[in-house]
């Protein structure tokens, strides 16, 4: 049960975390030249070359990045050295047959793509040209999978500060010095770097080895399809959806306009993913490892919920406060238009601090089809407002789609679950979640005015308030107080 303590929590939130604001601080370095260098257009191209390559690679790569983790865990645990060996001997087989399946689909589909996401074959070539970036991202996945099972947590960390460095140091000099020519070398290089680093990780304990030839193993590894169709088929809807509502945005307006959408998916999405990037690596093994116990599962999830929900309401409300300062910091005033979609997507994330943890539950119980099911209903629900917000209201139809969205799916999964697996959320963590929500509004209503003096005026009270809110639960639950006197001690001394 010492796992399921805050402290637990806070710890490798922290640890995964807190990496991603190096990773922040990187992207934002690139994003800002990015903007200068190709424009809204080009980040239009890039965006519908990342979206068709996710599709594919989730398409094809059977999930082996996420079902090999609970296995290789298990023997990690049980010390078995030998059986470890040969276990990622296997995920790396099936990875790089998946990366060779998913290499091949890509080419074989480039037209298609390009008509589909384009209206015309124009970038078949550009298709062709990125599709070995499903087969990096397949053994990319293998490899990963191999860090979460040994619990290499420390190297994974590394891994994505040294990741986000070395992007950034490939980008910038690509598109300076090609343009919108340095697309694809940008692409292409980039992935293969993050694929060579985790590599690095892996190869210095596991030496790289493969048994293509051994009918006995490759057939052993069946389980790792069967565990994973389910959770890579849930990818493959979700990428799909976001390929068809990119390819409407683009199709009905024009490139520029989705590179616009485009940008305000990530301010809304990726900066706020630091809290997110422990799930997969630590409280999805403890979920699973509490089994039939209810009480355990209850306590787990509204550990998790109060953690994700402290750190991200107060983050929300100052990155609303200061969002048109971030926006040219971060890309050029040509990027303005999308503050307004930012804003009234910003709800989207809140909705899914609260949530996500408590839709790990299926796949914790090995419960795949209600998993897929969950899956996909939300994503039409998405496609569905996505669409019908962008064509009345433009980008800013677009952002209340985005939190409506995921409203929708709050309410789902816990009625669903409550039902399913008697999931209850416990009073004070319930709370917490409102109250916070109420503030995050209210700084959101802070920041749409226009004046500088009113907005800082209004918001930052809200914000402090947020702030104190989450202290104060920091300070009762963890021994966090306790370790700041320590480290001033340390330093007087």
């Amino acid at each position: 049960m010492k796992k399921d303590t805050y402290n637990h929590v806070l710890k490798y939130t922290g640890l995964l975390g807190g990496v991603q604001v190096f990773y922040i601080l990187m992207s934002i370095v690139r994003n800002k030249f990015t903007a200068m260098f190709i424009g809204a257009w080009g980040i239009g191209l890039v965006e519908t070359y990342n979206r068709a390559v996710d599709l594919i690679a989730n398409m094809t790569n059977f999930g082996i990045g996420f079902s090999a983790v609970r296995r290789l865990s298990e023997l990690h645990e049980q010390g078995k050295e030998e059986a470890i060996r040969m276990y990622i001997r296997l995920i790396r087989s099936w990875a790089l047959v998946t990366a060779l399946f998913g290499t091949l689909i890509c080419l074989l589909t480039a037209p298609l793509l390009s008509y589909f996401t384009l209206s015309d074959f124009h970038t078949t070539k550009g298709f062709v040209l990125v599709a070995p970036m499903v087969g990096i991202l397949a053994i990319t996945g293998g490899e990963v999978a191999i860090l979460k099972g040994l619990q290499r947590l420390k190297q994974m960390a590394a891994i994505s500060a040294l990741g986000a460095l070395v992007t950034m140091l490939l980008t910038i000099p690509a598109y300076w010095l090609l343009g919108l020519h340095g697309v694809i070398p940008v692409l292409l290089s980039t992935t293969a770097a993050v694929c060579l680093l985790n590599l690095y990780a892996t190869t210095r304990d596991y030496p790289y080895r493969v048994g293509l030839r051994s009918m006995k193993l490759m057939k052993s590894g069946g389980h790792l399809l069967k565990l994973g169709g389910a959770y890579i088929l849930a990818g493959t809807i979700g990428s799909g959806a976001e390929l068809i509502v990119r390819s409407y945005v683009t199709n009905s307006t024009s490139l520029n306009r989705a590179g616009l959408y485009a940008v305000g998916v990530t301010l809304i999405v990726s900066y706020a993913r630091l809290a997110f990037v422990a799930m997969d690596a630590d409280f999805f093994p403890r979920l699973s490892a509490a089994g039939d116990d209810r009480k355990r599962r209850n306590n787990a999830i509204n550990r998790q919920i109060d953690v994700l929900v402290l750190l991200m309401a107060p983050f929300l409300i100052a990155f609303a406060l200061f969002l048109p300062i971030i926006v040219r910091v971060l890309y050029t005033p040509e990027f303005l238009p999308v503050v307004s979609m930012v804003l009234c997507g910003l709800s989207f994330m809140y909705f899914k601090a609260v949530y996500t943890p408590i839709a790990y539950l299926p796949l914790a119980r090995g419960h795949s089809r209600l998993y897929l099911l969950m899956e996909f209903l939300y994503n039409v629900v998405f496609t569905v407002l996505i669409i019908v917000g962008y064509h009345v209201r433009g980008i800013v139809g677009a952002g209340i789609a985005l939190s409506l969205a995921n409203l929708f799916d709050l309410i789902n999964i816990s009625l669903v679950y409550a039902r399913v697996y008697d999931f209850r959320f416990e009073r004070r963590t319930l709370l917490r979640c409102i109250v916070q929500y109420v503030l995050l509004v209210a700084g959101i209503g802070a920041a749409t005015v226009a004046s500088w003096g009113v907005k800082l005026l209004l918001g930052l009270p809200v914000l402090g308030l947020s702030l104190w809110f989450a202290w104060n639960l920091l300070k009762k639950k963890t021994n966090i107080v306790d370790k700041i006197k320590s480290i001033v001690r340390r330093k007087k001394q």
